[in-house]
């Protein structure tokens, strides 16, 4: 299915806006006081964008959810090889309101191992939708690929 330019530059930007939460997340790791909960929050975020861009993509109707499994199941309907990432997805699920608001959970209960588990998450689910999406994504210099990922 042709798509035409605004189809188009509204899913370059959903997998812009996920990119930046991926990058930011691992940037926060190399500080000396890093922001897990935050990490883990952005990696969430990260991995809603980059599920709804193959939606969108595939003319999924934009929904208002943050769940990824809901948005896993999706995308599931459009090729069953997403449920390889069942296993990322919820894991990253607790983070939608755990690692937002404070008595959710402990603020100390989330940790540089937990961080580091999100990052990888986010990144094979970035990794996976890259794929599925057959389009020229600009700035591929800010693709994690390649690069350490901490």
């Amino acid at each position: 299915m042709r798509k035409n330019e605004e189809e188009i530059k509204l899913v370059k930007d959903w997998l812009r806006f996920a990119r930046e939460n991926l990058l930011f997340a691992r940037s926060g790791m190399k500080e000396d006081y890093a922001p897990y909960h935050t990490i883990c929050f952005l990696c969430q975020g990260s991995a809603e964008k980059y599920l709804k861009a193959f939606l969108i993509w595939n003319g999924w109707e934009l929904k208002k959810t943050h769940d990824l499994e809901d948005l896993l199941a999706f995308c599931i309907d459009f090729g069953l090889e997403f449920e390889n990432l069942k296993e990322e997805c919820g894991l990253l699920n607790e983070y939608i309101t755990e690692a937002r608001y404070p008595g959710d959970m402990p603020f100390e209960s989330i940790a540089k191992d937990d961080a580091r588990e999100a990052i990888e998450a986010a990144y094979k689910i970035e990794q996976f939708v890259l794929r599925k999406i057959d389009l020229p994504f600009e700035n591929k210099e800010n693709n994690l690929e390649g690069k350490e990922r901490k």
